[in-house]
């Protein structure tokens, strides 16, 4: 095969997408990705949300249906692509691993839908979407707090801090303490298999020598 009949064939073999052929793929695009943008929604931890985060996702999905689009509509400007694709970079930092997961996943629907396979789409978009869900609501076995207790200028009686305080935990580490001629600060990891309340607080004030008593819930490998 000649070199004319190389590129005549790179040329000539190509998919034609047409206007509402394109419509359509990039509808089902947009509507997987909205499939995507509610999962991230509702399993997200609603301190640390990024609506523009999630937003992104979708507009991550429709570009790599209009990449793969561009790929398959002719096999000379694919291997043109290929090369300008190896030379990009992201070097974006991304906060949570599991943002990362919902790139992966936006990445991977888009390409089924360029290649207009609609049943995998469909079916691995609700499936992934009911997986997450489901997961993100239920419980842990227990749940982790930081207890933070500041001292006054009376020492803590911490006698009587440990009996009030082991009703409401399953296991405690003391973490840190600081301490100074006047005041004393102990840090404490605990497990408890309830959430703790404000009863749990007002109990802890009245030990002598307590001044505040703050508790601050551990979510993953993040504080909030």
């Amino acid at each position: 095969m000649s070199k004319e009949e190389v590129l005549s064939y790179f040329y000539t073999n190509s998919t034609n997408y047409g206007v509402k052929r394109t419509f359509v793929i990039l509808l089902c695009g947009l509507i997987t990705g909205m499939v995507i943008y509610l999962t991230y929604y509702i399993t997200s931890e609603k301190a640390v949300y990024s609506r523009k985060f999630n937003w992104s996702l979708v507009t991550m999905l429709l570009i790599t249906v209009i990449v793969m689009m561009m790929i398959s509509s002719n096999i000379a400007v694919s291997l043109g692509m290929v090369g300008a694709l190896s030379i990009v970079r992201f070097r974006t930092a991304v906060k949570d691993s599991r943002d990362t997961m919902f790139i992966f996943w936006a990445m991977a629907e888009g390409l089924c839908v360029s290649s207009q396979n609609y049943r995998l789409t469909l079916t691995s978009v609700l499936f992934i979407a009911m997986v997450l869900i489901i997961s993100s609501k239920i419980p842990g076995i227990w749940n982790r707090y930081l207890l933070v207790v500041i001292g006054g200028e009376q020492p803590i009686d911490r006698t009587q801090f440990q009996e009030k305080l082991k009703p409401y935990v399953v296991s405690q580490r003391l973490r840190t303490v600081n301490k100074d001629a006047v005041h004393e600060e102990m840090i404490l990891e605990i497990k408890t298999r309830g959430e703790l309340d404000l009863a749990v607080l007002d109990e802890l004030v009245k030990v002598p020598g307590i001044q505040s008593v703050n508790w601050v819930a551990e979510s993953g490998e993040t504080v909030g």
